[in-house]
């Protein structure tokens, strides 16, 4: 199986979800350094917690196979089919409802254009609501050519409280009436798909069949690793065992999730824990139950990486570790690699490229099902 490098495995990173390894935050200036994790300082030896069963070729079993099928590429076409309308000239000349519609529009605020009211060509269907009150209801009965001028009101709920029951006038021209083409994945055309996807860089349906299959591919490629790792880590669980917990740890890892979630909150959004919660509709012993579960799956997992990659005497290889570390800041928005220091601490960091590398090996040597083909 095809090798990743993983930035800080998200199953045994120290502190994640809104501020941890991974985040988009920036440590560019100096007053911003902080002290690394407190965490990385508490020494311990994994292998004491842990017992270890057999963790190398272990039997792991996915439902899926991953294949991507003609009908998976036909759903995907007429998912897009479904969002690039097609459309046909007609004789018609003066609109009913029901009618679909070209249009050129302009809407005006205190004699002024505003943000968002203008646009040339676009189709509307008489009727749809799509628009606000009076809009389409004032195109009715207008002619092919004409300019209609409608005085409306924007609802005082609508989503721009600049426009928020503000009167305002649109000028609208009747470009021509059309009707809605009937185009499904057994009757597209290549004209069709170079009108709509040539900007994808399909001209045939040859083409846009070809290049949603690849792309569905590749979908199914990182989902099966994601889901494949995600099978391996849950059955190393099952395989090894950590039989407790070295003393401080949780509750300092603990601390460090809920304080840089804090800060994440304060510093990004304004908003308080407490905030947070009712807007999650979540009470804190919830929220502190779930941190502390996820927190201490996180350790076990890492206890067991750890003590694997003693056990297997896997060291840190200087070519290997400046890689790893270049992804991470590249990926983790990282000034440099002191930014990373000052926030993890050395230690830690190449603990975890250890882990990582521990995970390889098992993932490499494991017997893995997809479906009903084995691989190892």
């Amino acid at each position: 199986m095809k090798k990743k490098l993983v930035v800080l495995l998200a199953a045994v990173c120290a502190v994640a979800m809104l501020g941890g390894c991974g985040s988009d935050k920036k440590n560019d200036k100096k007053s911003d350094k902080k002290e690394s994790k407190s965490t990385a300082s508490i020494d311990y030896n994994a292998s004491d917690y842990v017992t270890l069963g057999d963790y190398l070729g272990m039997q792991v079993s996915l439902d899926s196979n991953y294949e991507v099928t003609d009908d998976d590429v036909k759903s995907k076409i007429e998912t897009l089919i479904a969002s690039y309308p097609a459309y046909e000239d007609t004789d018609k000349t003066t609109v009913e409802n029901g009618d679909f519609v070209n249009i050129d529009y302009e809407g005006l605020k205190d004699g002024v254009a505003f943000d968002g009211g203008t646009a040339k060509g676009t189709v509307l269907e008489i009727g749809s609501n799509k628009f606000i009150d009076g809009f389409e209801s004032g195109l009715i009965g207008a002619n092919v050519g004409d300019t209609v001028s409608l005085n409306l009101t924007f609802p005082e709920n609508y989503q721009s409280t600049e426009l928020a029951g503000q009167a305002v006038v649109f000028n609208v021209t009747i470009n021509k009436i059309v009707t809605k083409q009937d185009i499904n994945y057994d009757n597209i055309t290549d004209q069709y798909v170079a009108d709509n996807f040539s900007s994808q860089g399909y001209e045939t349906v040859q083409a846009l069949k070809d290049g949603v299959k690849e792309q569905l591919t590749k979908s199914n490629e990182s989902t099966k690793e994601t889901d494949t790792q995600s099978a391996i880590l849950e059955k190393l669980q099952e395989v090894c065992t950590v039989d407790s917990l070295p003393d401080g740890v949780l509750d300092q890892r603990v601390k460090d999730y809920k304080d840089e979630m804090e800060k994440t909150l304060k510093d990004k959004y304004n908003m308080s824990v407490e905030d947070y919660l009712s807007s999650m509709n979540e009470t804190q012993e919830q929220f502190d139950t779930e941190v502390n579960d996820y927190m201490q799956k996180n350790l076990e997992v890492e206890l067991i990486l750890t003590a694997i990659a003693d056990k297997e005497g896997i060291e840190v290889d200087e070519d290997g570790y400046k890689e790893y570390i270049n992804n991470i800041i590249s990926n983790g928005n990282y000034a440099d690699e002191n930014a990373l220091m000052d926030e993890y601490g050395e230690d830690y960091v190449k603990n975890i490229y250890r882990n990582n590398k521990a995970m390889d090996l098992i993932t490499e040597k494991a017997v893995v099902t997809y479906g009903n083909t084995a691989t190892e």
